[in-house]
């Protein structure tokens, strides 16, 4: 669980829901602040709420498809903050139509910016653009970061906030 990951995770902790997660690796104690760590396959079929928090790579494209929509509980509700290329859309559609997945949250979509039309108009679908991170503030706050990233690449060669595929270029 990322940074995105653990601060849904205080959310939904403080709205009463228990909370699993799967990561590339198991957290510390002190980072999961009482999550559980479980494998790809526990979170479909355990959780009622699948939430996907992870960068788009190689090994994440297409992850969630029809067989993973078919391992996830009856009823399950799908949100996808994250990008939209890791689901097919196509597979979601037809898990909805078939009740397996009871409703689904997206803020991104498998062809930016084309919706699958089977998405549109679906009374179980909420659809928003991906402005998580649209305010001046935010804004601000993410351009003064990736300068010091920068920065701190040039001056030592160590990035502050590395993806995994730079683990060797963090300063922890």
């Amino acid at each position: 669980m990322g940074g995105i990951g653990r601060n849904l995770a205080s959310k939904a902790a403080a709205l009463g829901m228990s909370i699993i997660y799967h990561n590339r690796r198991k957290l510390s104690a002190e980072e999961e602040r009482g999550a559980r760590y479980v494998g790809f396959e526990g979170l479909l079929s355990e959780s009622d709420v699948v939430s996907l928090n992870l960068p788009l790579n190689e090994k994440t494209k297409g992850m969630i498809g029809k067989r993973e929509f078919g391992k996830m509980k009856k009823g399950a509700v799908v949100v996808n903050t994250a990008r939209g290329g890791v689901m097919d859309e196509g597979a979601l559609v037809e898990a909805l139509a078939q009740g397996q997945i009871s409703s689904c949250g997206l803020d991104v979509y498998e062809n930016e910016p084309e919706i699958h039309p089977g998405l549109i108009d679906n009374p179980k679908v909420m659809l928003l653009p991906h402005m998580g991170t649209w305010t001046e503030e935010t804004q601000t706050e993410m351009e003064l970061w990736n300068i010091g990233n920068v920065r701190s690449a040039l001056e030592t060669g160590r990035l502050k906030s590395p993806v995994a595929e730079q683990a060797d270029m963090s300063d922890e």
